[in-house]
């Protein structure tokens, strides 16, 4: 098997996606939370789907692990959450926020320390990684704010999806033969 820098314009679309949305979130932080709640549902759900079909296609040849497609999940589970509920989501989206943004920092951290050498653009990783945990951290300490540091969260996480987007190697699955 070859491994070749391919494209993934899914992952590049949403990565813009959720550039643009954490723009808005900080360009106008009075947007009410359950316009939040729901635009954040969207969003998770649209990257939940994204790193699913990722996860699919991709597992055996960058040999993901069920870590990737479990955090897919908690992306898609969380954003069809927001958007059935967005007025309960709204009483409680900074904290529940806050213990996602966490995970998913640490997670990012974690993996861009580990991988540093199999991975280009390791970089991106671990800074989303540190944005998400501090963001995190801000939801529980200041969560009148939350629509700021949402648009950070946003912003970091797309410009991380839409990089790997365009620089994840991508399998080329070639037969060589030697003779």
């Amino acid at each position: 098997m070859d491994m070749k820098v391919g494209r993934n314009w899914g992952m590049f679309a949403a990565g813009i996606a959720l550039i643009i949305i954490g723009f808005v979130l900080l360009m106008v932080p009075g947007l009410t939370l359950v316009s939040i709640a729901i635009i954040a549902g969207c969003m998770f759900l649209a990257a939940g789907i994204v790193d699913a079909y990722a996860y699919f296609r991709y597992r055996k040849s960058e040999g993901l692990s069920g870590w990737a497609l479990a955090y897919a999940i908690c992306d898609i589970v969380l954003g069809v959450l927001f958007i059935i509920h967005p007025i309960a989501s709204a009483v409680v989206i900074p904290w529940v926020m806050g213990i996602f943004v966490c995970a998913y920092g640490i997670f990012e951290i974690v993996a861009a320390v580990r991988f540093r050498r199999e991975l280009s653009g390791w970089g991106w990783t671990l800074f989303a990684g540190i944005v998400s945990v501090l963001c995190g951290i801000a939801f529980f300490l200041f969560p009148g704010t939350f629509a700021l540091f949402l648009g950070f969260f946003l912003m970091a996480r797309g410009v991380q999806m839409a990089v790997y987007g365009v620089t994840l190697p991508q399998a080329n699955i070639t037969m060589v033969q030697n003779h």
